[in-house]
């Protein structure tokens, strides 16, 4: 069919193959376009259509230039939209191509305050997959792109600049391929103003995962790139190649969550080059960190304004080699966390780090850091400066960076199910020298201890999480790995291992939306969970209780958990709750006593897997600087007359998941 050659009106409503004739179209009322079709083709031609909205005043824009909701196969190309609140949004489907439109001149607020604000701008799309965003232009709005829960889509070639809030955000969204862009001039400040209000050229929240970043331009943002996980639930396995977000007003780089990788990117003439406190198992290669703090440098640390900074949040099994890091006004390299939860198990290899204003690495807080192979030099104050609390430092100094290959680590958990005073057997099978060199191993397990060869035995008193951590060596170079190990209570103490098949949702209120189902894909030490899925703001999960008389010989109830909340404090202090229930008049109550997600009191690790929760059924008063749980008694419950346990979710608001395992009362 041929498509036909129309011209556009506001309201129109296009179900097939369309051809705008070119022209400048002025939609008074608002309406933009409307999409109700599937596989079908709009050729803009060149048209120009403009809403209402007129620059500086923010109540005029209204509108989609260009909406869809549930179709899929459809191509718009060469169209220019401006003035809508959004210039195309397009909401569930696949298969889209979106290419060498002009989005520019949409909704944009340079004077709002702090936080996000609207979803306005561009180019918003929320359940697209499978789609093609090429070409296009969306400049001076609120947004540049917002990918929403839109998975496997490739972004290239685009122009997303001079946003007043972010270029180019994702919430939610993985997998996704976004190479070549230009997103830069993500800020909005007023003159004098320190920290942009988090407005930044690339915004990723929400756990949008191994998304691909290559040879994009995210210069001159509040942030360049910003890793933000407000709400707990962290974005990981990213990895970014080539990208340049220098002369950003704050950080090139803000990173606080694990697992992201960063290959021959710049973070240049910034307030700090990189800042990656809260970013376990990142890795950092051949990129560039140089003059931060010399042309802007705003909020200083103690330390100053650094080039790489990865302080003020966790940062285990944490790799650097072949950075250049060089003229920044304060340190180089920056690390610390602080007092019982430092830095810990580095490895910073074949860097060149020179010509920084005070030292070379500037350390405090920190615990098994290995510094081999790097050139450090011309540094004002020295190379290498510890402050407290540091220890374990391994430091091979070189006159100059080896070009030798370093190891491989691999270490592999062989006992498939950990238990508490049980033997574990872990190796470092797959561990090779690159230069036919001898390796030598260490281990630390997590509580303390430390082995010293290739494959270790270990016994771990307690049940719950313990980092363990191994670094390999062939006397020039090293590498590491590490494993999240999960111990669970020994077979022999548990009186009863309740049955999460029998689990039943209560308290959902009218109109509100829970489901609870057993979940294959998040395990526990192979063992299949309990998910609860939520958009209520109270959900109660029952089980039955079966032991009897035999509770008497519990001293304790253990639950692995873990959840994910879309909303900032979604659960705060007091909204989960654990009851182990007689009848109605008697039973034991335990209210969390601390949002979960307070870094200060549960392994940063938590945010992504499981944590372990142990309720003494003896009471005792509580120590708020301690206890993780308020017990208390309502009644005179006996334990051998429990009859359920029932855990409880008061949601502030928003969609959340929990998942539960392996409950079980033990002696």
């Amino acid at each position: 069919m041929m498509s036909l050659t129309v011209k556009p009106y506001s309201g129109m409503i296009i179900t097939e193959d369309v051809t705008f004739e070119p022209g400048e179209y002025i939609f008074k009322d608002g309406r933009g376009i409307l999409v109700a079709g599937s596989g079908i083709t709009i050729d803009g031609n060149g048209a120009i259509i403009r809403g209402r909205g007129k620059v500086g005043s923010i109540y005029s824009y209204a509108g989609n230039g260009l909406f869809a909701s549930g179709h899929s196969g459809v191509t718009v190309k060469s169209l220019a939209l401006s003035g809508f609140q959004i210039g195309m949004k397009i909401m569930n489907g696949k298969n889209w191509i979106i290419e060498d439109n002009d989005l520019s001149d949409n909704y944009t607020d340079p004077d709002f305050g702090w936080g996000d604000g609207e979803p306005f701008g561009a180019l918003y799309l929320e359940n697209v997959s499978h789609s093609q965003i090429c070409n296009n232009k969306g400049n001076n709005v609120w947004n540049g792109l917002n990918l929403k829960y839109s998975n496997n889509n490739i972004v290239t070639g685009n122009e997303m600049s001079h946003c007043t809030n972010v270029c180019l955000k994702l919430w939610g969204a993985s997998n996704n391929e976004i190479n070549n862009n230009v997103m830069n001039y993500g800020i909005r400040i007023a003159p004098g103003e320190v920290h942009a209000r988090d407005s930044s050229s690339v915004l990723i929240e929400n756990g949008s995962d191994n998304n691909r970043f290559m040879f994009n331009d995210f210069t001159y943002g509040g942030d360049g790139v910003f890793i933000r996980s407000l709400n707990g639930w962290v974005s990981r396995r990213n990895y970014f190649e080539g990208n340049d977000a220098s002369y950003a007003h704050n950080n090139a780089w803000e990173v606080w969550d694990p697992d992201n990788t960063f290959v021959n990117n710049k973070g240049n003439y910034s307030s700090y080059g990189f800042w990656l406190g809260g970013s376990c198992h990142a890795v950092l290669i051949g990129n560039e960190a140089a003059y931060n703090g010399t042309r802007i440098a705003n909020a200083p640390e103690p330390f100053g304004n650094a080039g790489v900074a990865v302080v003020n949040g966790s940062s285990s099994h944490f790799v650097m080699r072949n950075n250049h890091i060089h003229h920044n006004k304060s340190a180089g390299l920056a690390i610390g966390f602080k007092d019982g939860y430092e830095s810990y198990h580095w490895i910073i290899e074949q860097n060149v780090i020179t010509d920084n204003d005070t030292y070379g690495i500037y350390i405090k807080y920190a615990n098994w850091i290995s510094i081999s192979g790097n050139l450090i030099e011309n540094n004002r104050l020295g190379d290498i400066h510890e402050d407290v609390n540091v220890s374990n430092v391994i430091y091979n100094k070189s006159e100059s960076v080896t070009d030798a290959q370093p190891p491989k680590a691999n270490a592999r958990l062989l006992t498939s199910r950990p238990e508490a005073g049980q033997a574990v057997f872990i190796d470092a099978a797959g561990s090779e020298s690159m230069n036919g060199e001898a390796l030598s191993f260490r281990w630390e397990m997590g509580d303390g201890t430390v082995l010293e060869t290739k494959e270790v035995t270990h016994s771990y008193a307690k049940p719950g999480f313990y980092r363990v951590g191994l670094t390999v060596t062939d006397g020039v170079l090293s590498a590491l790995d590490w494993i999240d190990v999960y111990v669970v209570p020994s077979s022999d103490s548990v009186i009863e291992k309740l049955h999460l098949e029998s689990a039943r949702l209560s308290g959902i209120a009218g109109g509100q939306f829970a489901s609870l189902q057993v979940d294959e894909v998040h395990r526990l030490l192979n063992e299949s969970s309990l998910l609860v899925t939520s958009a209520a703001t109270l959900t109660q999960v029952d089980l039955p209780i079966q032991a009897g008389e035999k509770l008497n010989e519990a001293s304790s109830l253990g639950i692995w958990l873990k959840y994910l909340h879309e909303v900032r404090d979604g659960f705060g202090h007091g909204s989960i709750i654990v009851k182990l229930i007689q009848d109605e008049s008697n039973y034991l109550q335990y209210v969390i006593n601390y949002p979960f997600y307070n870094w200060g009191k549960i392994a940063s690790e938590a945010r992504y897997g499981w944590s372990y929760c142990e309720l003494p059924l003896a009471i005792r008063e509580l120590d708020p600087t301690s206890d993780a749980w308020h017990a208390s008694t309502v009644g005179a419950p006996k334990l051998e007359n429990l009859k359920q346990m029932s855990i409880s979710y008061a949601s502030h608001g928003g969609f959340f998941s929990a998942w539960l395992n392996e409950i079980a009362f033990t002696n």
